[in-house]
């Protein structure tokens, strides 16, 4: 990122402890503040759940019904577009066919059968928390990953009806079944875990639609049904939130021209494109030999008609104003009110951290992993560095660099680059100064604390795989960095030069954490889990002793029986 160049933070100052405490503690009993409504649950990390939550429509959302979807949309004064029915599908055959397009049996029994599209029809209703819910129940029980069982409700089949000649044209689109098929296999065999894998179904056929055919009638072709059904099938998708609607097509300057009016990028021929917005994998999505891929990324507004989203920009931020480090709303008082045992043990320090540098600029992003590491090492928590590049995904596509994947000392005292904390042993990922991107910041909800499963832990710390984490309308990319320059930076002389003062104010940081633990109540809740014996054992070991500051040193100190001592001197048992 920007270099980081603001000094580590030292010994805590009195002023600023007493205060701290007061918001934690209210200086002995909790200081409870309601949850604002800016305040937003910290998502776990997993694969990315598309932020875009669209309701697009060409006239008005009171336009998009399930029942006008059955009872259909004007064309003409002859001319309908609405949603298939079982009596259609011979037609529908005929006309996909030729369009050189095979139709699945199973679209055609689905669509008999009445589910074909049932979740899209609830969506229209309800919107996209109900297209959500719906889908939702299909992604239960022993069938989960079964594409029989996950496409039919989210499969469409439009007609355009003639009141005289019956259908004269269709549209058939549905989730890529084949492609998430294919990814599923290639990243089982790459050692995905299952709920990882079953995360990357969910993704694909929630938020990524594939037009499998379209097609008009040769004798009602140049009346504007082929652009009627497209803009329906993609009223729809988008109105249920659907993220990439994509095809293939011939290399036709005519049908190129037909779906750049429709808002798709078209690409060169036999070029496909990467999902990974979606699917939270690195893919290439390919047409077949010697044909294009037309692809749209939607764009999120309410009531907009789907327009053309650019290709996706690649830009660099650097320099940017990295701002300066808060802590927003009642982070704290709610993590200590309601946190369980495990997310007061992981989630507090960094929350802690940020609070006493508050003020200090942003960009301080080795200070805070370098002192968090020691800090949980008093809990009895094993946390490493590990260096990272750093990608925002905005809604339109847009991808602009933040931290580059090759960081570097600048003189020995300046990191060019961005460093996150490795949990292992608890499968977590931690950026305490995320917030230095400007568009992260602009959300106030906090550092990045989440979930990062082995697996895909191992792959970003050998250099081999991206990860990325759910951060409102922005999807956060952390990139892998060579072994070479992870080396190379974590050997660098300004850890080792600051290596005393990082670890006394890690000792002074987890003392403040471990008061409020126990002035808060809170103390019980981690005593409930048997993850951390090391922290349990400090705050059975301090008990009700007194904490305070010292005036002399500025170091928390507990006043046990045999003198007041730092908390990396209190005595514990030794743990098996």
């Amino acid at each position: 990122m920007a270099p980081n160049q603001a000094p580590p933070i030292e010994q805590c100052r009195i002023a600023t402890v007493r205060s701290l405490l007061a918001v934690c503690c209210g200086g002995g009993s909790l200081l409870v503040v309601k949850r604002s409504s800016r305040s937003r649950r910290r998502e776990p990390i997993r694969r990315p759940i598309p932020a875009t939550r669209l309701s697009a429509s060409a006239d008005r959302v009171t336009d998009l019904t399930g029942q006008r979807l059955v009872d259909g949309w004007p064309v003409t004064e002859q001319v309908r577009v609405r949603l298939a029915r079982g009596a259609d599908m011979a037609a529908v055959r005929r006309l996909t066919a030729l369009a050189g397009v095979h139709l699945e049996d199973e679209v055609v029994d689905d669509v008999d059968a009445g589910v074909g599209g049932a979740a899209l029809r609830a969506g229209l209703d309800g919107g996209p928390d109900t297209f959500m819910r719906y889908m939702a129940e299909k992604f239960t029980g022993p069938q989960a990953m079964d594409p029989r069982r996950l496409l039919p409700p989210a499969t469409l089949v439009l007609v355009a009806e003639h009141d005289q000649r019956g259908v004269v044209g269709a549209v058939v689109a549905y989730p890529p079944g084949g492609v998430l098929k294919q990814l599923v296999e290639h990243q089982r065999r790459a050692g995905l875990g299952s709920q990882q894998l079953f995360q990357l179904v969910m993704a694909g056929v929630m938020w990524m639609v594939r037009i499998k055919a379209i097609a008009v009638d040769e004798t009602m072709r140049g009346r504007g049904i082929g652009s009627a059904l497209l803009h329906r099938c993609q009223q729809i998708y988008a109105h249920c939130g659907y993220m990439i609607t994509y095809g293939q097509m011939a290399d036709s300057p005519e049908l190129e021209r037909f779906y750049r009016s429709h808002g798709f990028d078209v690409l060169e021929r036999d070029s496909g494109f990467d999902p990974w917005v979606v699917l939270g994998v690195h893919a290439e999505i390919r047409p077949d030999p010697g044909e294009r891929t037309f692809v749209q990324h939607q764009k999120a507004g309410a009531n907009r008609r789907p327009g053309r989203v650019p290709a996706p920009r690649h830009s660099s931020r650097t320099p940017f104003d990295p701002g300066t480090l808060a802590l927003h709303d009642d982070h704290l008082p709610a993590l200590l009110t309601q946190g369980s045992g495990e997310l007061l043990a992981i989630q507090f320090l960094p929350l802690l951290w940020v609070k006493m540098a508050e003020g200090q600029r942003a960009n301080a992003c080795i200070d805070a992993c370098a002192q968090l590491r020691y800090a949980y090492q008093q809990f009895g928590i094993a946390a490493e560095i590990l260096p990272v590049g750093v990608v925002i995904h905005d809604p339109d596509g847009g991808r602009t660099r933040y931290a580059t994947d090759e960081p570097s000392w600048y003189d020995d005292t300046t990191l060019v680059g961005h460093t996150i904390l490795l949990l292992p042993e608890h499968d977590r990922l931690v950026d305490p100064t995320i917030e230095q991107v400007p568009e992260v910041r602009a959300l106030r909800q906090g550092p990045v604390i989440g979930r990062l499963p082995e697996p895909n832990r191992q792959a970003l710390r050998d250099g081999e795989t991206s990860f990325a984490v759910q951060r409102a309308d922005l999807l956060i990319e952390y990139q892998p960095v060579r072994p070479e320059h992870r080396d190379r930076l974590l050997s660098g002389p300004l850890l080792a030069r600051n290596d005393v003062q990082y670890r006394r104010g890690a000792v002074n940081l987890a003392a403040m954490a471990v008061q409020a633990f126990r002035d808060a109540g809170a103390a019980d809740r981690i005593r409930q889990t048997t993850a951390f014996p090391r922290l349990t054992a400090l705050l059975d070991a301090i008990g009700d002793a007194p904490i305070g500051v010292d005036e002399t040193t500025s170091d928390v100190l507990i006043h046990l029986p045999g003198g007041p001592v730092r908390l990396d001197q209190v005595p514990v048992p030794r743990l098996p």
